[in-house]
Order: C-alpha cells, then sequence, then structure tokens
C-alpha cells in the first residue's frame, strides 16, 4: 500500500473516499497533491472546510510537545482576532518569533519601528515573552531576509515550526522563505482565503543539519467574521493590495456602514471629529445620518451593503456596544477579520456588528 502525504494540505493521499481529506481520483507513486488542493492551486477554486477545530488542535498540541523553534505567525491586519489567547497560552515558555505578516496591506508610509513597538506593548499586556518580533509580507517579500537571518540566529539545531490561527498566511510563509532561499521558484504549499487549508503537519527539509520548516494547521478563531459569511463574500472582505484609508470629519450624529458587516454611530460630538476608515477597497463604505441607520439595515442590506451578499443577509443578526472617547488620544476600534477605524475626538460611538464575532479597541496602530 502506497503511504504518501500531499504536499498542499499535509492530509494522507487515498483514493477511496472522495469525502475525506487528501481524496485523489488515482493514487500512485507520483502523486503529490490532492484533488483538493491541485483543484485549488490550478483552478484558484475555493476548498471547503474538511475538519474540525479539535482535529487542529491536536495536532498543534502535538507539534508545541516538540523541542523547536516555534514561528507565531499573526495578521498585522486582523490582529486582535490572530494574537489568539489559546494559541498564546500554548506556547508560553518556548522558544517564539512573533512574525506579524501582511505588512503591504498597509499604507506605504506606515512606520514599521512604531508597529514593532505597538507589538511589543501588546505582548506586554498579556505576560507574553518572545525573543523577536518581526513585521513582514509574505505576498511581497518584504523583510524575508531579515526574518531568515533571526531564524538562523536562533534555531539552535531545531525544527523551526509555524503556527498560528487560521488564514493568517502560515503556508505563504513558508512558500516565500523557500523561494528566496532556495531554488524553488513556485509554491510548495496550498494557500486560500479559506481558513482551514492546512490539515495536517507538512515537513519541507530545509536545513544542512537535516532540520526542517514545519508547517501546521491553524485554528479557526471562531469569532472571526468569515465564519458567518459565504465564500462570496471572501474576496471583498480581504483586502488584496495596498489599503487607501478614507478619512471623514465627523459631526455630531453622523454615522458609517462598513459595508454590511458593521456601522458606527456617533454621538456627543461638540466638535467635528477625524475619522478614518481601514479596510478592504473593495468593502463599500457608506455615510449617512445616524438616524438613518436601521433603515438601511433592513432595506439595504446586500444589495447595497455589500458584502454580505444578499442570499445570506437575512440569515445575520447584529450586536451592539457603545465606547465613550475622550478625544485625548487617537483610538482605534478593530473588528474581527476584516479591518479597523481610527478615531480621533471626544465622542459616543455606537457600533453594530455581526453576531458571534469581535469588536475592540486599542490604542492607535498607525500615528
Amino acid at each position: 500500500m502506497i503511504i504518501k502525504k500531499c504536499k498542499g494540505c499535509g492530509s494522507i493521499l487515498q483514493d477511496i473516499d472522495d469525502k475525506k481529506p487528501g481524496f485523489i481520483p488515482k493514487l500512485t507513486d507520483e502523486s503529490k497533491y490532492c484533488k483538493r488542493c491541485y483543484r485549488m492551486m490550478h483552478y484558484n477554486e475555493l476548498p471547503k472546510i474538511i475538519a474540525s477545530n479539535d482535529d487542529y488542535e491536536k495536532v498543534i498540541d502535538s507539534v508545541i510537545k516538540k523541542n523547536g523553534l516555534m514561528i507565531f505567525i499573526v495578521d498585522i491586519f486582523a490582529f486582535k482576532a490572530t494574537f489568539n489567547k489559546k494559541m498564546i497560552d500554548k506556547l508560553r515558555d518556548k522558544n517564539v518569533i512573533l512574525v506579524a505578516n501582511k505588512y503591504d496591506v498597509f499604507p506605504h508610509s506606515t512606520n514599521v519601528s512604531n508597529i514593532v513597538n505597538w507589538l511589543s506593548k501588546e505582548c506586554e499586556k498579556v505576560f507574553f515573552r518572545v525573543d523577536a518580533i518581526h513585521i513582514v509580507s509574505s505576498k511581497k517579500g518584504y523583510f524575508i531576509d531579515e526574518l531568515m537571518n533571526t531564524i538562523d540566529l536562533l534555531r539552535n539545531g531545531k525544527d523551526v515550526y509555524f503556527v498560528g490561527c487560521a488564514n493568517v498566511g502560515k503556508s505563504s510563509l513558508i512558500n516565500a522563505l523557500l523561494k528566496r532561499n532556495t531554488s524553488i521558484d513556485s509554491d510548495v504549499i496550498s494557500t486560500s482565503v479559506i481558513p482551514g487549508t492546512t490539515l495536517n503537519e507538512i515537513t519541507i527539509p530545509f536545513f544542512d543539519d537535516n532540520k526542517a520548516f514545519i508547517d501546521t494547521p491553524g485554528l479557526i478563531n471562531e469569532n472571526d467574521v468569515l465564519n458567518q459569511l459565504l465564500p462570496k463574500s471572501y474576496r471583498k472582505i480581504m483586502p488584496s493590495n495596498e489599503m487607501k484609508p478614507i478619512t471623514y470629519q465627523i459631526t455630531n450624529e453622523n454615522a458609517i456602514f462598513l459595508g454590511g458587516l458593521a456601522s458606527l454611530s456617533f454621538s456627543n460630538v461638540l466638535e467635528k471629529i477625524s475619522v478614518i476608515v481601514y479596510t478592504s477597497q473593495d468593502l463599500y463604505i457608506h455615510r449617512c445620518k445616524a438616524s438613518n441607520v436601521d433603515n438601511l439595515y433592513n432595506t439595504q442590506l446586500g444589495k447595497i451593503l455589500t458584502p454580505p451578499v444578499l442570499e445570506e443577509a437575512s440569515s445575520l443578526e447584529y450586536d451592539e456596544k457603545i465606547f465613550e472617547f475622550s478625544g485625548d488620544k487617537k483610538i482605534n476600534i478593530w473588528f474581527s477579520g476584516f479591518g479597523f477605524v481610527a478615531v480621533k475626538g471626544k465622542c459616543s460611538v455606537k457600533v453594530k456588528y455581526i453576531k458571534n464575532t469581535e469588536v475592540y479597541v486599542t490604542d492607535a496602530i498607525i500615528g
């Protein structure tokens, strides 16, 4: 019997059950990718999630017990959603490099040192010690060499494990490191905007001492907005290029819609305040009077207010939070999985957002 693992997702290849991971129509000695990964790589087909969070967590737990250097990857664009408490607790007392990926979606003028300092403070808040912090873009190749230098410095003869939540770019980062440091010029590991693309460990021999890069499944953040929506909405939510921040001068009883994913209604505004929206350019931003918010949700969700798409709009439920800002510093309101809004000025903000997702407030990551 041939026992081989898919190079794309790590599943054991099999030609028996097309409903299970690793299926391939005909298994041979030359087989490299399962049908799911092959169609994803060659036809840009969005796969289904075919494993549970419990399955992923078992793999991650077995990995973390090993004596390796851990590359803990977070999505800088969705930091609070991916700086996951469960992952942090698993990685305490391990050798960890914190890597914030997807720097390419931030404006080019963004100061890298300021982001590193911001990340360091976020680590301090939860008493999480890391050996180094790096900002990278696996898509554009930004700062990949600097990360590789730190890996070489801290590895000490160990395997290197890439861990983190789903969809932070673990597989993409490994592909970028391989392209930069080997003769490989195409992706080795499957990638997708769908959370849960990697299903098992994928070991890639890399170092001269027979140690390897090891990709792992990502924990699916249950509060990420992607878990509430259909795949049709994903590409409009995830920024594919540099964000173009939109600045508004907000007066009392104004509101801003972030597609149909959330709205912010402003009150107690004594003077005009500055509000900057950082989201995907494909997300429709709409400004209106706060008194019209409920009517727009009832009549335009999935129509003008997209995403979501119309076919999923009626199934969504919303929660609300109210934040009070004193105006003495710029504040970021983060939305789990799709961006943040910077607010500078004294005001109250009523945020309406999709139920079972999360909204956070932090000090400003930019400026």
